[in-house]
């Protein structure tokens, strides 16, 4: 199991690309968006077996995004009128769950049940969003979920930054 994953967006992928590797630099997620008009789902494989899919709500107060997964299936909720983001989980054993980030989004952590499971630092002055994710929990289940929450993560910074939801256009 990886202690680190890093987290990079392929450069100039048509539907969009999330790739998470190891400390080796061995891919061990992939996600990949379908090219669609309002909400593209997004999918997460590992090796070529899918692991979950992940699709933001159109119609919603606050971003939020409907994941299925061999976890269960959950929803990912990001809180209105903060300064920097910050995300809840309902539904699934990861229920409560948090991610919050750096009000320039290159830092965060991601809590479950009060534990600290993954420390994110992003990379400053990269062509492409970098991110490395140390894993205090190597669980697979929360490698999982962790991976679920940055590629989350990643659409919510593209929404934010006006790149819609990122399921069209390079990167």
């Amino acid at each position: 199991m990886p202690k680190f994953l890093n987290v990079a967006n392929k450069l100039l992928s048509l539907r969009g690309a999330i790739t998470l590797s190891d400390e080796y630099d061995q891919p061990v997620f992939e996600a990949k968006g379908e090219f669609a008009f309002l909400s593209p789902t997004w999918r997460l494989y590992t090796g070529s077996t899918q692991v979950a899919s992940i699709r933001k709500r159109i119609w919603a107060w606050s971003r939020t995004w409907d994941i299925e997964s061999v976890l269960g299936d959950f929803v990912i909720k990001r809180k209105l009128w903060t300064w920097s983001p910050q995300f809840r989980v309902m539904g699934s054993r990861f229920d409560g769950a948090a991610m919050s980030g750096g009000l320039f989004d290159l830092n965060a952590e991601i809590e479950v049940k009060g534990k600290l499971i993954a420390k994110v630092r992003g990379k400053i002055l990269t062509l492409r969003d970098r991110h490395t994710v140390e894993l205090l929990d190597q669980s697979d289940e929360a490698v999982l979920f962790t991976a679920i929450a940055m590629v989350v993560m990643q659409l919510d910074r593209r929404a934010s930054s006006g790149g819609g939801d990122g399921g069209g256009g390079g990167d």
